[in-house]
Protein backbone atom coordinates (compact mmCIF):
# COMPACT_ATOMS: atom_id res chain seq x y z
CA UNK A 1 0.00 0.00 0.00
CA UNK A 2 1.38 3.28 -1.27
CA UNK A 3 2.07 5.93 1.67
CA UNK A 4 -0.65 8.91 0.84
CA UNK A 5 2.05 11.47 2.27
CA UNK A 6 4.70 10.30 -0.29
CA UNK A 7 4.51 11.93 -3.78
CA UNK A 8 6.87 11.58 -6.75
CA UNK A 9 6.88 14.43 -9.76
CA UNK A 10 7.39 12.57 -12.74
CA UNK A 11 8.33 14.85 -15.61
CA UNK A 12 9.58 13.60 -18.77
CA UNK A 13 8.85 10.85 -20.74
CA UNK A 14 7.33 7.34 -18.30
CA UNK A 15 5.79 5.24 -21.02
CA UNK A 16 7.78 4.45 -23.90
CA UNK A 17 10.89 3.87 -22.68
CA UNK A 18 11.27 0.41 -21.18
CA UNK A 19 13.84 1.58 -18.47
CA UNK A 20 11.26 3.91 -17.34
CA UNK A 21 8.40 1.58 -17.42
CA UNK A 22 10.99 -0.58 -14.77
CA UNK A 23 11.53 2.25 -12.60
CA UNK A 24 7.66 3.32 -12.50
CA UNK A 25 6.82 -0.31 -11.73
CA UNK A 26 9.29 -1.10 -9.38
CA UNK A 27 8.77 2.41 -7.00
CA UNK A 28 4.50 2.68 -7.34
CA UNK A 29 4.43 0.46 -4.02
CA UNK A 30 6.71 2.96 -1.94
CA UNK A 31 5.53 6.55 -3.34
CA UNK A 32 2.75 8.14 -5.56
CA UNK A 33 3.72 8.77 -8.97
CA UNK A 34 2.51 11.77 -10.75
CA UNK A 35 2.78 12.44 -14.65
CA UNK A 36 3.55 15.52 -16.02
CA UNK A 37 5.07 15.29 -19.49
CA UNK A 38 6.87 18.75 -19.42
CA UNK A 39 7.98 21.08 -17.20
CA UNK A 40 5.53 23.41 -17.84
CA UNK A 41 2.67 20.75 -17.87
CA UNK A 42 3.40 20.11 -13.86
CA UNK A 43 3.23 24.23 -13.14
CA UNK A 44 -0.16 23.89 -14.82
CA UNK A 45 -1.54 20.94 -13.65
CA UNK A 46 -3.64 21.96 -10.51
CA UNK A 47 -3.12 18.91 -9.01
CA UNK A 48 0.58 20.00 -7.88
CA UNK A 49 -0.80 23.11 -6.51
CA UNK A 50 -2.17 20.51 -3.38
CA UNK A 51 0.81 19.65 -1.73
CA UNK A 52 4.15 19.95 -2.21
CA UNK A 53 6.12 16.62 -4.08
CA UNK A 54 8.58 14.73 -1.96
CA UNK A 55 10.98 13.94 -4.83
CA UNK A 56 10.92 15.69 -8.38
CA UNK A 57 12.18 13.21 -10.60
CA UNK A 58 13.22 14.53 -14.15
CA UNK A 59 13.31 12.04 -17.07
CA UNK A 60 15.47 12.48 -19.74
CA UNK A 61 15.72 9.88 -22.75
CA UNK A 62 18.76 11.84 -23.89
CA UNK A 63 21.08 14.27 -22.34
CA UNK A 64 20.44 17.60 -22.57
CA UNK A 65 16.38 17.31 -22.63
CA UNK A 66 16.29 19.18 -19.17
CA UNK A 67 18.08 22.82 -18.83
CA UNK A 68 19.11 24.42 -15.79
CA UNK A 69 16.34 27.16 -15.87
CA UNK A 70 14.13 24.49 -15.55
CA UNK A 71 15.45 23.44 -12.54
CA UNK A 72 15.26 26.62 -11.40
CA UNK A 73 12.12 27.14 -11.67
CA UNK A 74 11.38 24.47 -9.89
CA UNK A 75 13.21 25.52 -6.97
CA UNK A 76 11.51 28.54 -6.75
CA UNK A 77 8.13 26.60 -6.83
CA UNK A 78 8.81 23.52 -4.56
CA UNK A 79 12.03 24.98 -2.54
CA UNK A 80 11.21 21.92 0.09
CA UNK A 81 11.58 19.38 -2.84
CA UNK A 82 14.24 16.90 -3.48
CA UNK A 83 15.09 17.39 -7.00
CA UNK A 84 16.84 13.90 -8.71
CA UNK A 85 17.11 12.77 -12.91
CA UNK A 86 16.85 9.53 -14.18
CA UNK A 87 18.13 9.26 -17.86
CA UNK A 88 17.69 6.08 -19.82
CA UNK A 89 20.74 4.12 -21.45
CA UNK A 90 20.57 6.52 -24.88
CA UNK A 91 22.48 8.95 -22.13
CA UNK A 92 24.98 6.83 -21.48
CA UNK A 93 27.73 8.33 -23.01
CA UNK A 94 27.69 11.53 -20.52
CA UNK A 95 29.67 12.33 -17.46
CA UNK A 96 29.47 10.66 -14.53
CA UNK A 97 31.45 12.05 -12.14
CA UNK A 98 28.76 14.48 -10.61
CA UNK A 99 25.81 15.59 -10.98
CA UNK A 100 25.13 17.68 -14.56
CA UNK A 101 22.60 19.88 -13.42
CA UNK A 102 23.14 22.01 -10.83
CA UNK A 103 20.71 21.22 -7.70
CA UNK A 104 19.95 18.11 -8.86
CA UNK A 105 21.42 14.48 -8.32
CA UNK A 106 21.83 11.90 -11.04
CA UNK A 107 20.36 8.69 -10.08
CA UNK A 108 21.02 5.43 -13.00
CA UNK A 109 17.83 4.52 -13.70
CA UNK A 110 18.90 0.50 -12.29
CA UNK A 111 19.78 1.94 -8.84
CA UNK A 112 16.55 4.25 -8.92
CA UNK A 113 14.12 1.06 -7.04
CA UNK A 114 16.64 0.15 -4.60
CA UNK A 115 17.72 4.05 -3.48
CA UNK A 116 14.21 4.85 -3.51
CA UNK A 117 13.86 2.19 -0.61
CA UNK A 118 16.28 4.00 1.60
CA UNK A 119 15.60 7.61 0.89
CA UNK A 120 12.00 6.89 1.75
CA UNK A 121 13.08 5.16 5.11
CA UNK A 122 15.94 8.44 5.56
CA UNK A 123 13.17 11.01 4.64
CA UNK A 124 10.95 9.86 7.63
CA UNK A 125 13.48 9.09 10.31
CA UNK A 126 15.27 12.26 9.80
CA UNK A 127 18.96 10.67 8.75
CA UNK A 128 21.41 11.38 6.24
CA UNK A 129 20.72 9.67 2.67
CA UNK A 130 22.75 10.67 -0.96
CA UNK A 131 19.56 13.12 -1.10
CA UNK A 132 21.00 15.43 1.56
CA UNK A 133 24.51 15.22 0.16
CA UNK A 134 25.89 18.03 -1.33
CA UNK A 135 25.15 18.92 -4.66
CA UNK A 136 28.64 20.12 -5.67
CA UNK A 137 29.75 16.24 -3.90
CA UNK A 138 31.90 14.02 -6.24
CA UNK A 139 30.76 10.57 -6.16
CA UNK A 140 33.71 9.54 -4.61
CA UNK A 141 33.37 11.98 -1.65
CA UNK A 142 29.45 10.73 -1.32
CA UNK A 143 31.09 7.27 -1.13
CA UNK A 144 32.61 8.19 1.76
CA UNK A 145 30.02 10.14 3.58
CA UNK A 146 28.23 6.97 3.03
CA UNK A 147 30.76 5.20 4.64
CA UNK A 148 31.80 7.18 7.60
CA UNK A 149 29.26 8.84 8.65
CA UNK A 150 26.69 5.77 7.75
CA UNK A 151 24.89 4.54 10.44
CA UNK A 152 24.37 0.55 10.82
CA UNK A 153 21.54 -1.13 9.00
CA UNK A 154 18.93 -0.41 11.69
CA UNK A 155 16.35 0.73 9.84
CA UNK A 156 14.92 -3.16 9.16
CA UNK A 157 15.62 -5.78 12.11
CA UNK A 158 16.99 -8.63 11.78
CA UNK A 159 18.25 -7.93 8.34
CA UNK A 160 18.33 -10.81 5.92
CA UNK A 161 21.30 -13.64 4.93
CA UNK A 162 22.94 -12.99 2.35
CA UNK A 163 25.52 -14.83 -0.23
CA UNK A 164 28.36 -12.66 -1.93
CA UNK A 165 29.17 -14.12 -5.48
CA UNK A 166 31.28 -12.81 -8.31
CA UNK A 167 34.44 -14.44 -10.05
CA UNK A 168 37.06 -13.83 -8.34
CA UNK A 169 38.36 -13.25 -4.88
CA UNK A 170 39.35 -10.12 -4.89
CA UNK A 171 35.52 -8.91 -6.20
CA UNK A 172 33.47 -11.07 -4.40
CA UNK A 173 35.74 -9.67 -0.93
CA UNK A 174 34.80 -6.80 -2.06
CA UNK A 175 31.21 -7.04 -2.44
CA UNK A 176 30.83 -8.80 0.83
CA UNK A 177 32.66 -5.81 2.62
CA UNK A 178 29.67 -3.78 1.30
CA UNK A 179 27.17 -6.65 2.32
CA UNK A 180 28.46 -5.81 5.54
CA UNK A 181 28.81 -2.04 5.77
CA UNK A 182 25.56 -2.13 4.90
CA UNK A 183 24.31 -4.04 7.14
CA UNK A 184 23.75 -7.06 6.16
CA UNK A 185 24.40 -10.69 7.51
CA UNK A 186 26.41 -12.59 5.13
CA UNK A 187 27.17 -16.31 5.10
CA UNK A 188 29.32 -16.55 2.82
CA UNK A 189 31.64 -15.36 -0.58
CA UNK A 190 31.28 -17.64 -3.42
CA UNK A 191 34.17 -17.36 -6.12
CA UNK A 192 31.95 -18.26 -9.39
CA UNK A 193 28.08 -18.82 -9.67
CA UNK A 194 26.00 -19.21 -6.50
CA UNK A 195 24.77 -22.74 -5.91
CA UNK A 196 21.36 -23.71 -6.96
CA UNK A 197 20.49 -25.11 -3.21
CA UNK A 198 22.31 -22.03 -1.62
CA UNK A 199 20.27 -21.45 1.79
CA UNK A 200 20.84 -17.60 1.87
CA UNK A 201 17.55 -14.89 1.63
CA UNK A 202 19.31 -12.54 -0.52
CA UNK A 203 22.12 -13.47 -3.22
CA UNK A 204 23.94 -10.68 -4.73
CA UNK A 205 26.07 -11.74 -7.77
CA UNK A 206 28.14 -9.37 -9.46
CA UNK A 207 28.26 -10.63 -12.89
CA UNK A 208 31.28 -10.44 -15.26
CA UNK A 209 29.39 -12.31 -18.21
CA UNK A 210 26.38 -10.65 -19.74
CA UNK A 211 23.23 -10.82 -18.44
CA UNK A 212 21.91 -13.45 -21.35
CA UNK A 213 24.03 -15.80 -20.64
CA UNK A 214 23.02 -16.33 -16.92
CA UNK A 215 19.84 -16.31 -17.51
CA UNK A 216 18.68 -20.34 -16.86
CA UNK A 217 20.67 -20.45 -13.82
CA UNK A 218 19.05 -17.12 -12.66
CA UNK A 219 15.49 -18.90 -13.49
CA UNK A 220 17.46 -22.15 -11.50
CA UNK A 221 18.08 -19.91 -8.51
CA UNK A 222 14.72 -18.31 -8.41
CA UNK A 223 13.11 -22.14 -9.00
CA UNK A 224 14.44 -22.86 -5.59
CA UNK A 225 13.84 -20.87 -3.10
CA UNK A 226 10.67 -18.55 -4.63
CA UNK A 227 10.98 -16.11 -2.07
CA UNK A 228 14.88 -15.39 -2.46
CA UNK A 229 15.79 -12.03 -3.59
CA UNK A 230 18.39 -12.20 -6.34
CA UNK A 231 20.63 -8.58 -7.10
CA UNK A 232 22.94 -8.87 -9.82
CA UNK A 233 25.85 -6.18 -10.28
CA UNK A 234 26.27 -5.51 -13.96
CA UNK A 235 28.35 -2.86 -16.17
CA UNK A 236 26.13 -0.69 -17.83
CA UNK A 237 22.31 -2.98 -17.90
CA UNK A 238 20.52 -2.04 -21.06
CA UNK A 239 16.50 -1.59 -20.67
CA UNK A 240 15.64 -5.10 -22.69
CA UNK A 241 18.88 -7.02 -21.13
CA UNK A 242 17.25 -6.22 -17.74
CA UNK A 243 13.74 -6.84 -18.40
CA UNK A 244 14.91 -10.95 -19.49
CA UNK A 245 16.57 -11.02 -16.40
CA UNK A 246 13.67 -9.22 -14.10
CA UNK A 247 11.68 -12.10 -16.10
CA UNK A 248 14.34 -15.55 -15.59
CA UNK A 249 13.27 -14.28 -11.62
CA UNK A 250 16.01 -11.59 -10.94
CA UNK A 251 14.76 -8.75 -8.25
CA UNK A 252 17.02 -6.17 -8.84
CA UNK A 253 19.78 -4.90 -10.77
CA UNK A 254 22.54 -2.67 -10.18
CA UNK A 255 24.83 -0.88 -12.06
CA UNK A 256 28.80 -1.33 -11.32
CA UNK A 257 30.64 0.39 -9.09
CA UNK A 258 28.15 0.09 -6.69
CA UNK A 259 27.79 1.56 -2.82
CA UNK A 260 25.85 0.84 0.70
CA UNK A 261 22.98 2.67 -0.36
CA UNK A 262 22.14 0.73 -3.36
CA UNK A 263 23.44 -2.73 -1.21
CA UNK A 264 20.73 -1.12 1.85
CA UNK A 265 17.96 -0.81 -0.67
CA UNK A 266 18.44 -4.46 -1.53
CA UNK A 267 18.36 -5.48 2.03
CA UNK A 268 15.34 -3.80 2.41
CA UNK A 269 13.56 -5.18 -0.56
CA UNK A 270 14.44 -8.42 0.66
CA UNK A 271 13.27 -8.07 3.93
CA UNK A 272 9.79 -6.29 2.78
CA UNK A 273 9.35 -9.54 0.78
CA UNK A 274 10.05 -12.29 3.22
CA UNK A 275 7.58 -10.44 5.39
CA UNK A 276 4.87 -10.30 3.18
CA UNK A 277 5.71 -14.43 2.12
CA UNK A 278 3.20 -16.73 3.99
Amino acid sequence: MTPTNRRLLWIGDMHHTTEFCHVVHAIRGDIEVHHCPTVNDAFNDSTNCACEPTIICLAETHSGQMQQGDVFRLIQRWPLSRIISVSSCLSDGRRRSGPVLKGVLEVPWHDFPARMKVWLQRIDSGATSSLTHPMTSRRDERWFAEGVKDQPFSEIPDPPTVTAAASSRTMVEAVGELVAAAGGRLEQCVVGKPAIQDPAEVIIWDLQDSLDSQLEWIRLLRSQRSHRTIALLCSFPRGDTAEAAMDAGATAILGRPTDCEAIRGVLSMAKTDLLASP
